[in-house]
């Protein structure tokens, strides 16, 4: 049985992929470097076959209380500087709303839903945000 944590990459990657847009979705792929060094693998990497444009997304799930500060400054810190665009999804009752408002205002996070497996993007804010760094349409969906 998959973490959690795998549980929640791969709803995402399979949200993604349900837009139907054509858009290739892979999981755990290794793009270049972190910053501390070693190679980087980044959680879902998405690239619109029209234009070739990718983008990274990195999937943060704090499902339980303990100190997810440390874990997701790293993450925010290699999103800065990773070689393709990058963005954080997460989800989680136990992230600090603190730690949310960083992400946030960084320009770099995004907050989704995730029950029962299922990914909650109630405000198409990750689907519009992907649609953006992929040079797609995004006002096609928003129409009633």
């Amino acid at each position: 049985m998959p973490n959690n944590g795998n549980r929640f990459r791969h709803a995402l990657a399979e949200y993604i992929r349900s837009w139907g847009d054509g858009l290739e979705v892979a999981e755990e792929k290794y793009i270049g470097w972190r910053f501390i060094g070693t190679p980087r693998k980044l959680d879902v990497v998405v690239m619109n076959p029209v234009n070739c444009r990718s983008m990274a997304i990195e999937a943060k799930l704090q499902e339980t209380s303990g100190s997810a500060f440390e874990k997701l400054s790293y993450a925010l810190d290699d999103c800065i500087a990773a070689p393709i665009p990058s963005i954080i999804v997460f989800s989680g009752k136990y992230i600090r709303d603190d730690m949310k408002a960083k992400l946030i205002s960084s320009g770099c996070g995004i907050e989704v839903g995730f029950q029962d497996g299922m990914v909650e993007d109630r405000h198409l804010l990750l689907k519009q945000r992907v649609y953006i760094e992929l040079g797609m349409n995004y006002f096609h969906f928003l129409r009633p």
